[in-house]
């Protein structure tokens, strides 16, 4: 990455944001990078080879998510992880003044349910359109496959294991696989991140979300599902089906895995800022 990219930090309170803020700073399309939420993740481990290629056109936000890399360890009981990122990352972009008349939320695997969530329920923010790359809101799972990133014993054995789960050849990636390494020996990271595991005995298993269509069918914003020709983590044409859900839903598949903004990021970029400027263009022509 760019080592000019260095990395900022703001203060919510007691929750400290740690987040990249690249590009310029006049262009009217911000672009909110959310990583994913495997063990060791982080902005710069999702983002580093995406950045700097969006930063050519727009400004580009990527924070650290709660519980990762540099911000601060926490995790929240009170609603679904993804409403709680979503509304610590609308706080965040008021805070360090983001007032872009269009943004743009990106996310990858987890990251990316999260940018949905975000187009569809705004907190209080006016996301334009969300872009999920292997994030499928729960649908579409491959089951054994997928609980093999929910756990994780912080070796670096198994930090080269969930490297492997997201992109196509994990040997290829021996710096990230130390770079995560090192971000899951954080102190809070593993503790934050497996206890949002944690369910009360008590608690109502039936008092869940409402039918994810439902949800979907919510969402007015466009929204850009992204699928890994090769992920291993979801079935094949979960971004179809998701995007009949959204009226204003569109599918696309790209070379890569789960995760192809880690290895893959040429074809990430190129959907982006195809999908971004077209919103834009759109949105122009209605206001």
């Amino acid at each position: 990455m760019n080592k000019n990219m260095n990395m900022l930090t703001t203060s919510l309170g007691a929750i400290e944001i740690a987040y990249y803020d690249v590009g310029p700073r006049d262009e009217e399309d911000v672009i909110v990078l959310l990583h994913d939420g495997a063990y060791g993740s982080s902005a710069k481990l999702a983002w580093e080879k995406v950045m700097p290629e969006l930063a050519e056109r727009f400004r580009v936000i990527a924070p650290d998510l709660v519980g990762y890399g540099a911000s601060s360890k926490a995790t929240f009981f009170d609603r679904p992880p993804q409403a709680a990122h979503g509304d610590v990352i609308a706080a965040f972009l008021a805070n360090v003044g983001i007032e872009a008349p269009r943004v743009h939320v990106v996310g990858s695997s987890f990251g990316g349910s999260a940018a949905v969530t975000a187009a569809r329920t705004q907190f209080g923010r006016p996301f334009i359109s969300a872009v999920s790359i292997g994030g499928s809101l729960g649908h579409g799972r491959n089951g054994d496959a997928f609980d093999e990133l929910q756990h994780y014993d912080q070796s670096i054995e198994d930090a080269r294991r969930i490297t492997g789960l997201l992109v196509e050849d994990v040997d290829q990636w021996e710096i990230h696989v130390k770079e995560r390494h090192a971000n899951g020996l954080l102190p809070g990271h593993w503790e934050a991140l497996s206890a949002a595991r944690v369910r009360a005995p008590q608690r109502d298993a039936a008092a869940g979300p409402p039918p994810l269509a439902d949800r979907l069918a919510s969402c007015h914003a466009p929204v850009l599902f992204v699928e890994g020709e090769n992920d291993q983590l979801l079935v094949r044409g979960w971004t179809e089906e998701l995007a009949a859900m959204v009226p204003n839903g569109r599918a696309v598949t790209v070379p890569g895995a789960h995760c192809p903004n880690i290895d893959r990021p040429e074809g990430v970029v190129e959907v982006v800022v195809n999908f971004v400027e077209s919103v834009s263009s759109e949105s122009q022509v209605l206001s």
